[in-house]
């Protein structure tokens, strides 16, 4: 009997103390820091060279907006679900947590990402400073509020029944990243307030528009979707009367920026001068009156710079496709004219005579 009631104290006395450390969880700022997991981040879209494996069997480097429709499902070749949990602080940050039970009056960000995804290498100054999940996929983000404890925060129909009971409230957000099309578009849901029903109807045409990757008129844009950061921290574990104290030594500083944008080519001075060259690269085949290879590269600038449009040449190329085969055809001189007409600011001097006088 004196054995039973002392196992009895011992775990009285063990759960008080767990109990105590779940809540220095909370109040611990740098055990957030010290999160070692994928964190969500806003969609941007990739902007690099990739090398992937030619038809002749070669590793060759490709922008990533050339790549085919094939080629870009090639490249994103892993797939997962993340659930991340985000705590709010008062600051109006975002302290991302390893854990899924709820505290009371606190607000938390949950992101639930389907991602078909590549894993890149991000460097600094040729220091490695983390890695990045690039792809396209699936997001939704519950902003909650919690009025109670222990609530399963992990899951999403948890949240929907905690939201029933009056224990939380908060909103629904969908996002589709990098998918692109018309039938995705009217899938899309408009929920508003979380309850079982809005998170239903929302996993619902998240499975549906999950089967649209693979459709032909799908179009891909592979986008940073999250970031893993690697700090040079050294973590010393001291005992101080019974508690434990994490001790940071040193700290990088924070690379969430490099990681998230280390590949986009902030000037639209870049841009405009990328695009430039593209389109004269795919204008020495006009010149030349090769149509299917015109054709093929406005379309190679159309998917990378969608912004600088060429359907009006492009249009006018697969409308007479038949009778340019002939370069002797008098439509080439059409063809001419509404270059010169719409894009002469774009193009050097020794194009536009080359137009002018074919």
């Amino acid at each position: 009997m004196k054995i039973t009631t002392l196992i009895l104290v011992c775990l009285f006395l063990y759960s008080c103390k767990t109990s105590n450390f779940d809540d220095n969880i909370f109040d611990e700022g740098k055990t957030y820091k010290n999160f070692r997991g994928y964190e969500p981040v806003d969609p941007v879209e990739f902007e690099d060279q990739i090398r992937i494996a030619s038809e002749e069997n070669l590793i060759v480097s490709k922008d990533m907006k050339l790549l085919t429709r094939e080629e870009t499902l090639g490249f994103l070749n892993n797939e997962t679900v993340l659930v991340s949990i985000g705590m709010l602080t008062k600051e109006g940050s975002i302290n991302y947590l390893p854990i899924t039970i709820s505290k009371k009056n606190s607000s938390y960000k949950v992101t639930m990402d389907y991602m078909k995804y590549a894993t890149l290498a991000q460097l600094s100054n040729n220091q490695f400073i983390g890695s990045k999940r690039v792809g396209v996929g699936l997001r939704l983000i519950s902003l909650i509020t919690t009025a109670e404890a222990g609530i399963n925060i992990g899951d999403l129909y948890s949240i929907g029944l905690a939201a029933k009971d009056g224990k939380l409230s908060g909103t629904l957000i969908i996002e589709v990243i990098g998918i692109k099309s018309k039938e995705v578009t009217t899938l899309i849901p408009f929920p508003s307030e979380i309850n079982q029903t809005t998170i239903q109807n929302a996993m619902q045409a998240l499975a549906t528009i999950k089967s649209k990757i693979y459709d032909e008129e799908t179009k891909l844009y592979p986008q940073v979707m999250a970031i893993k950061k690697y700090r040079n921290e050294e973590i010393q574990i001291v005992e101080n009367n019974g508690d434990t104290i994490f001790n940071v030594e040193s700290d990088f500083d924070d690379s969430s920026i490099k990681l998230q944008f280390g590949n986009i080519k902030f000037s639209s001075e870049d841009k405009k001068d990328q695009a430039s060259q593209l389109l004269i690269d795919a204008l020495k085949h006009i010149i030349n009156k090769e149509v299917e290879l015109s054709i093929n590269k406005l379309e190679d600038y159309q998917q990378a710079f969608p912004l600088y449009s060429v359907n009006p040449i492009l249009n006018k190329l697969k409308e007479n496709r038949n009778t340019l085969q002939s370069k002797n055809n008098p439509e080439w001189n059409e063809v001419y004219k509404l270059i010169l007409d719409n894009y002469s600011s774009q193009l050097p001097s020794s194009i536009i005579e080359k137009l002018k006088n074919p």
